[in-house]
């Protein structure tokens, strides 16, 4: 036990919010209360919280998180943050609010530590799993499902810097949204961040699930496979045997992301340490998210 034994609530036990509650409930640090009249846990809402674990769908975000917020209970809402961009702005203005973008806690991408690349490459390929109207994945397009996971990444590997350019294209494929998106984003150099260029792509109609990114420093590349948690590192200009580019793997700590993540959000609630993901880091994903979908619609005609 690393503290005082907490009381949380996870509110939605769908499909990620099941793996919270799972996970929650295994520790010995935490008393869990399970919210979800469809799943059979009509609640009500305990009075006496310290956190809650928000994973309903999207659009019920800021509904379920406000009132808590208010009342100063911590909470950990799920990615993406909510269903429009004033309400993530209006959500994040509360201090002791963190975000679920779980990728931070990778083992493969907290293994290489604080990389500064001037390019990135993420691709972000799923399964169709939404098999009627309004199943989870059909309630946002596959910006807000899947690439807002690698626009947070790439912000935090490329840093705060202006966006000075960023093209998208994308496809509906099964859905009356996008399904299907590539995007090329510049961002602006940041003090201790050079900037660069990311390229991404998302797609939920894909066979299988897969997860990767590249990342390209001077004088170095990096390989992560984030789905298999493993990385690799190339060395070269004047290192020691870089004539034949030879890949070395990196050592990736035996660790489960939603374990760390909960790790993470308990000891800020418990005041030992910053919340890991603010809401002004969602907030900056979910903008790129915005100008995403803008640059999708077609033009109006003429």
């Amino acid at each position: 036990m690393s503290g005082p034994r907490l009381h949380g609530a996870v509110i939605g036990v769908g499909h990620m919010g099941g793996h919270h509650a799972r996970k929650l409930a295994a520790r010995d640090d935490v008393r869990l209360s399970l919210v979800d009249p469809d799943k059979g846990h009509p609640g009500p809402l305990p009075d006496d919280l310290d956190f809650a674990v928000i994973a309903a769908p999207t659009a019920q975000h800021a509904a379920l998180a406000l009132p808590l917020l208010q009342r100063g209970v911590a909470c950990l809402v799920e990615k993406p943050l909510a269903a429009s961009l004033d309400d993530a702005i209006h959500l994040a203005a509360f201090p002791r609010l963190s975000v679920g973008h779980v990728e931070r806690f990778n083992p493969a991408v907290t293994a290489i530590g604080d990389a500064r690349p001037r390019f990135v490459e993420c691709t972000r390929l799923s399964p169709w799993r939404a098999p009627r109207a309004g199943a989870r994945g059909t309630d946002v397009d596959v910006v807000a499902d899947l690439m807002v996971h690698d626009l947070d990444l790439a912000r935090a590997w490329l840093g705060p810097g202006p966006v000075l350019d960023l093209r998208a294209v994308g496809v509906g494929v099964l859905s009356g949204a996008a399904d299907i998106v590539d995007v090329r984003l510049e961002i602006g150099p940041s003090p201790g961040f050079p900037g660069g260029v990311a390229v991404l792509r998302a797609s939920r109609v894909s066979p299988a699930a897969v997860r990767t990114a590249r990342l390209f420093e001077d004088g170095r590349y990096w390989s992560l496979d984030l789905q298999q948690r493993q990385a690799h590192r190339v060395d070269w200009g004047g290192a020691a045997g870089a004539d034949d580019l030879a890949s070395q793997p990196v050592p990736v700590p035996a660790v489960d992301a939603l374990e760390a993540e909960h790790q993470a959000f308990l000891a800020a609630v418990r005041g030992q340490a910053p919340f890991p993901v603010p809401g002004a880091d969602a907030v900056a994903a979910l903008t790129l998210v915005a100008r995403i979908q803008r640059a999708l619609r077609p033009a109006p005609a003429a």
